[in-house]
Order: C-alpha cells, then sequence, then structure tokens
C-alpha cells in the first residue's frame, strides 16, 4: 500500500502506526531477499515527522535484534557534514570557497607534492573535482594494510599517512575540469578546516550541527571502538572482537566520513539541511548546483557534498565502512527524506532500498533510470 503524501502530513497518530507497520514489512521483505543479517530506515516529513523501523539482528551470534538506535558507522555520509560545517564557516566569512588550499596549507610539508597544489580551491576538494587520485585499491595502501593487520592486529592510519598515497601523483585532470570520487580531498579538506578555524574538526561538527540541531544519538569515530556499536558483517563474519575493536579502525576514517549514526539522525540531518535550518538557503543552493557536470551524465552530479539528481530534485549521500552501508536521500517536490542502514557490506544496491521505500510514501522520486545509486 502507498500513501500519499499530504494525506501522511494531516494524518491522526495511527496512521502513522499504520506506516511503521508497512515499513517494516517492506524491510523485512528486502532483508531476506538480500539476504542481510537486520535492516532499518526512517522516513521524514515536512511537517517534522518521522516514522522508523527495523528488522533482522544486531547480533547474529547472540541474537539480539536490530533496533532503531544503536550507531553503525555511516561510511561517507558523514562528507554532507563536512560540507556542511564548510559552508558555515564560508557563512562567518573564515572561508570562501574561492579560497586556495595553498593559502592554508602551504606550510604542510607534503602539501607541495599533491597533484594540482597551486590551484586547488575549497569547492574543488567539496566537489571531488580537485583531480586529487584516491588510496583504496592502491598498491601501497593494500600493502601498508595488510602489515599492520599482521602486526599490529588493527589498520590504522593518520590522515596525512593517507593523504601521502596521492603524492608526487599526476593530477588525474585539470583542476574545476573533471570529477573522481575521492576520500583523500576530503581529507586534504578537513587539515584546511582545522588550519583556518585553529580548532578541531570534530570540535566544530559537535558544536556546529550535533549539538546546536539536537542530534544527540550520532558518535564521533574519533576512538578505536565505538560504544554500543551494531556488529557488522564482513563476507558473513562478524566485524568485531570480544573487546569491540574492529580490524579496519574506524578512528581512521576522520573527515571522509566519521560519524556513526542511525537512520532517524541521517533523516533529522538531511531534513534539517534541505529547509535552510543547517546552513542557510543561499548555502544550499551553493550545495546543491555547484560542481562538475559530465554532460554524459546530465541528470547526476556531485555539488558540495551532495550527489544531486535532476536539478536538485533529489539529493543525498550513500556510505560504505567495511560491515555496513548506509544511504539517505532527500526528495525536494515532497520535502521527505529517507534513509537506510545494513550491517552487512558488499553487493547491496542501498539506491534501490530507497526507491522502494520512495514508492511506498509517493515522495515523488525521480524516474530510476535517472538515480543511479550514489558512490560510498
Amino acid at each position: 500500500m502507498s500513501y500519499p503524501v499530504l494525506g501522511l502530513l494531516m494524518a491522526a497518530a495511527p496512521t502513522l502506526g499504520t506506516m511503521e507497520e508497512d515499513l517494516s514489512a517492506l524491510l523485512e521483505s528486502a532483508r531476506v531477499e538480500m539476504e542481510l543479517p537486520g535492516l532499518r530506515a526512517a522516513v521524514r516529513f515536512g511537517n517534522g515527522e518521522i516514522v522508523s523501523a527495523s528488522v533482522g539482528l544486531a547480533d547474529r551470534e547472540a541474537g539480539i535484534p536490530l533496533d532503531n538506535q544503536a550507531p553503525m558507522p555511516g561510511g561517507s555520509t558523514g562528507k554532507t557534514y563536512v560540507a556542511a560545517v564548510a559552508m558555515l564557516l564560508v557563512e562567518e566569512e573564515v572561508l570562501a570557497l574561492d579560497d586556495l588550499a595553498s593559502r592554508w596549507l602551504k606550510d604542510k610539508e607534503w602539501f607541495g607534492d599533491l597533484p594540482n597544489a597551486n590551484e586547488i580551491q575549497v569547492r574543488h576538494l567539496l566537489s571531488h573535482s580537485s583531480g586529487l587520485s584516491d588510496y583504496p585499491g592502491t598498491r601501497g595502501y593494500t600493502l601498508a594494510s595488510i602489515w599492520r593487520a599482521l602486526r599490529r592486529g588493527s589498520i590504522h592510519f593518520e590522515p596525512e599517512e593517507l593523504i601521502r598515497f596521492t603524492l608526487k601523483k599526476k593530477p588525474l585532470f585539470p583542476v574545476g575540469e573533471g570529477y573522481s570520487y575521492t576520500d583523500i580531498g576530503y581529507l586534504v579538506l578537513g587539515k584546511l578546516i582545522e588550519e583556518a578555524t585553529g580548532e578541531k574538526y570534530y570540535d566544530l561538527v559537535r558544536e556546529k550541527i550535533l549539538e546546536a540541531h539536537g542530534l544527540n544519538e550520532i558518535v564521533l569515530q574519533d576512538r578505536s571502538i565505538l560504544p554500543d556499536v551494531v556488529t557488522g558483517y564482513m563476507r558473513g563474519a562478524p566485524n568485531l572482537r570480544e573487546d569491540g575493536s574492529m580490524k579496519m579502525d574506524p578512528s581512521s576514517e576522520w573527515t571522509g566520513g566519521g560519524l556513526a549514526t542511525n537512520p532517524t539522525m541521517l533523516v533529522s540531518f538531511l531534513g534539517l539541511l534541505a529547509q535552510g535550518e543547517i546552513v542557510s538557503q543561499d548555502s544550499l543552493d551553493q550545495m546543491v548546483n555547484s560542481g562538475w557536470r559530465d554532460s554524459a551524465t546530465p541528470n547526476v552530479h556531485y555539488g558540495l557534498g551532495l550527489f544531486v539528481y535532476n536539478d536538485g530534485k533529489a539529493f543525498g549521500h550513500a556510505g560504505l565502512w567495511p560491515g555496513y552501508r548506509t544511504d539517505m536521500l532527500h526528495y525536494a517536490p515532497s520535502n521527505v527524506s529517507i534513509a537506510i542502514q545494513t550491517n552487512r557490506d558488499g553487493s547491496v544496491d542501498t539506491g534501490e532500498l530507497v526507491r522502494r521505500i520512495a514508492n511506498l510514501v509517493n515522495a515523488d522520486e525521480p524516474k530510476p533510470e535517472e538515480t543511479p545509486s550514489t558512490h560510498p
């Protein structure tokens, strides 16, 4: 059964309760179909009402059911928070989108070896149009990860160690003339933000976004062991050790993502962002409308911390962390935000799950062929 959005906004609580039942049924069907340990989702409507549901298990071995509150690493969905912090600093005139990265980072001993070092601006880092490469899949990163796993028992990297995997390489393209998704670009941006403000990024995101908007169930990945985190599954095996640590240390992610969250927090953040309550409407317009566009894929581009579809009719971000998949999307015509999370990585079509929920609530989604799955 589908529900007209306007009808939902005017509905009494029993109708929302029925909606929760239908959402739960949809999730359970998808969980079984996709062979997921657990699956959960939340839908936020324009009046702030949130419907959520969770199915399956948070821990298969212990038989613990998945709930809606316990945190899971949100992967690259955290980049949207980084972008929001950057835009708030632009509003405060601490930064400008046209600032050269060299203004803030020229004294870093590694900076001069960055591809396109002297031409990169803040906007290029935000939109993955800097020409920087990334570290996953590189020989150096793979070998270093294996060595650390064997010798140290966990894989942890400091941000500047990861940045070094792109140093002295040829640019992928001239600055601003292409797009290539890169965590390294967001790590450079994190270093830039800290140099410009004299503050730690995690302090900034906590103060300016999490505490300012009551997003109190989001956990900073500033430690190796995340409190009360849901068990994730990598190739069918649990990723948590007895002490709660992970093989891939979550504190390594930093401004590449760096937030453990749940679907209610994701739709709360995305809905407030879409309504101009996190950043100004002008800043949101820049987040949606900026970025390099490929004529071969006119219906999708990466703005500033957001994947954008059909000229802003929908926007959001997906995320991957070993053992977890996350996706969030806002539908502008109906002012509906949707988020899903599962505690399994690998081949999970999170975009398809979001589309099914959008169909359930008649969220005026773009046509399926115009919304390819977002990059993690």
